[in-house]
């Protein structure tokens, strides 16, 4: 066990810089590929694919600009890449899109990857890439809507293709609730992505089933259940069938996964624009809610400096937090409340991830 007098030792060593924004890149679903049950035209379907550029804030606005802008001021490099038109896709009218070759890109430059409006159907070896991008100190967040697809299980079935490797399932389209921390639906109310977040809501909702298995180098925790008494439709149709809410459904689930992490949010709606169709993301607390959220993916490893690399001046930054009583600075959000047993969880990973 590290003793006081040792990390005081430690701390006389030349604190490093922290240079580089952590980068983030949200995944867009092809054009046309979205807003099945609302669109009528080929703007309104492509519109539907929640976009880092749509900057309006018409009532009913699909756009995620505010959410990108809210990450740049927090010192994030934000961009986006589109899933691209599948073979003999149609001049006009819905299409179904084609994957992005995870497979032959250099993944390790994002912190954090947003699949987001995607909806194509992958490869094995994209997703083998994918998975190894997490499991390597990435970090991946979930966000499935009936919306973002040309029926209700493309989004979701999307998704699946990458959560069957961490023990997760995602739901289809289904609800509107909040969840509040004074109802108890905060499983875990003191999570570093649940401080000073009281409330958060979605429109048409697609919550995530854990079944309380992990599979290996798994970890997984339900932060917020789904609403009780509500209604959830699985992913096992067009459209699924449909159930009451079970304990083993979750709005907000999140994982450490060897070296990285990955979560899984229940609604696209939570982050749209002022004026967002159902709710955006000046409602109740999804500003802090995201701010959050973020912040414990970026620093998905033992990594916390961001240079890529897992060595001393990771662990220094970490003990100077610890020392200094600050759980609560862009370096260390992601690990909560000190005590000594967060720094020995630091420990064990930075051991087994340097």
């Amino acid at each position: 066990m590290i003793q006081a007098h040792l990390i005081a030792s430690i701390l006389t060593v030349s604190q490093p810089d922290v240079s580089r924004s952590p980068s983030v890149l949200f995944v867009r679903g092809a054009p046309r590929s979205g807003g099945f049950f609302e669109a009528d035209t080929d703007a309104q379907r492509t519109e539907h694919l929640a976009d880092i550029h749509n900057t309006s804030t018409i009532p009913g606005n699909h756009g995620w600009s505010e959410l990108a802008e809210l990450l740049r001021s927090h010192g994030y490099s934000v961009s986006q890449i589109t899933e691209p038109l599948e073979p003999q896709a149609p001049m006009h009218g819905p299409t179904s899109g084609a994957p992005i070759p995870f497979e032959i890109m250099d993944l390790s430059v994002y912190d954090v990857i947003v699949m987001g409006s995607n909806n194509a159907v992958y490869s094995p070896a994209s997703i083998d890439a994918f998975e190894q991008y997490i499991r390597s100190g990435g970090s991946a967040l979930f966000i499935a809507d009936a919306g973002f697809g040309s029926h209700w299980a493309d989004a979701s079935s999307s998704d699946q293709q990458f959560l069957d490797r961490f023990g997760w399932v995602i739901q289809q389209d289904l609800g509107v609730y909040d969840l509040r921390r004074e109802d108890n639906d905060f499983i875990e109310p003191d999570h570093p992505v649940l401080l000073g977040v009281d409330a958060i809501e979605g429109e048409g909702v697609s919550p995530g089933v854990w079944l309380g298995a992990d599979v290996p180098g798994v970890h997984t925790s339900p932060l917020v259940r789904a609403q009780p008494g509500a209604m959830t439709r699985n992913n096992d149709g067009v459209p699924g069938s449909v159930r009451p809410v079970a304990l083993t459904d979750a709005s907000l689930i999140v994982a450490h996964a060897e070296c990285g992490r990955i979560a899984l949010h229940f609604d696209r709606n939570t982050f749209f624009n002022t004026n967002g169709a159902g709710t955006d993301l000046n409602q109740l607390d999804h500003r802090v809610y995201a701010q959050n959220l973020f912040a414990w993916l970026a620093r998905g490893g033992a990594d916390l400096n961001l240079d890529r690399v897992t060595d001393f001046d990771d662990l220094l930054l970490f003990l100077v937090a610890f020392v200094n009583e600050d759980p609560g600075s862009d370096l260390t959000a992601p690990f909560g409340v000190f005590d000594i047993t967060d720094i020995l969880a630091y420990l064990e990973l930075f051991e087994r991830c340097r």
